[in-house]
């Protein structure tokens, strides 16, 4: 028997929604222009598309709202369960995120809903890094690489380090980035890189690391062309995440 057989029908109350909404507006949204990509009804959540040119973007900052979507519903009590929407069968509906069923919030997911305000919940170890279970997959990858990796990038080494870089006058050590791949720009992909690059942050801001997302040095064409399989990077570079190791104060 299904979860919404045992549960009946569950449509979002007015708190859970406003939860939902304020999770939203946390994301990172730069290439939606003001736009609203959400349709909240029923048990679930749309992400659809907008008019616009950079569709690309765009995808990526959707990838970044699913996430913060599926630590909302499990903050509320909920296990989200995605559903990705083929482009030629349903061309608007970028994906679908449903609350499955009932799931008791364990420590770890209120501390990743306190993350995405900028909150910090555990000691820092260093740089945050996967876990098993959230290793990059789907044509997705990321590579950690260090100040002297990064700087070594042709076109955007020099524009990625600055953005990254704490000012002064502070050894290299105390910063590095992870460097998110994708082996197509197809839309499922580019979903899937702006959810991994997402996630690394709420896992540093968790950990009481400061970071950044570093985006514009990889917008044209050429240059994310220019560095496929460069070095041994896996894919096409999409963005980077940059990580302080020291502990904000």
């Amino acid at each position: 028997m299904s979860a919404a057989a045992v549960l009946g029908a569950h449509r979002w109350t007015a708190e859970e929604t406003r939860i939902l909404v304020r999770a939203a507006h946390w994301a990172p949204r730069r290439w939606l222009a003001g736009e609203w990509p959400l349709e909240i009804r029923g048990d679930g959540v749309d992400l659809v598309e907008r008019p616009g040119d950079d569709h690309r973007g765009r995808h990526l900052a959707c990838g970044a709202l699913l996430v913060h979507l599926d630590v909302a519903m499990r903050a509320l009590g909920w296990l989200p369960e995605i559903e990705f929407s083929p482009g030629d069968a349903d061309p608007r509906r970028i994906a679908r995120i449903t609350a499955a069923g009932r799931k008791r919030p364990g420590a770890g997911d209120l501390a990743l809903f306190g993350a995405m305000s900028g909150r910090a919940s555990c000691p820092s170890h260093g740089a945050p890094i996967l876990s098993l279970d959230e290793e990059p997959a789907d044509g997705v990858r990321v590579k950690s690489l260090s100040p002297r990796q990064i700087r070594s990038l042709p076109r955007i080494g020099g524009a990625v380090a600055r953005t990254i870089a704490p000012p002064g006058d502070d050894p290299e050590d105390t910063w590095s980035a992870f460097l998110v791949t994708s082996v197509s720009e197809a839309r499922h992909h580019l979903l899937r890189a702006g959810q991994v690059a997402q996630r690394l942050r709420l896992l540093a801001t968790e950990s009481g690391l400061r970071c950044s997302t570093v985006t514009e040095p990889f917008d044209p064409p050429k240059v994310r062309v220019s560095l496929f399989g460069l070095t041994g990077l896996p894919g096409i570079p999409q963005l980077a995440v940059g990580v302080h190791h020291a502990r904000r104060r």
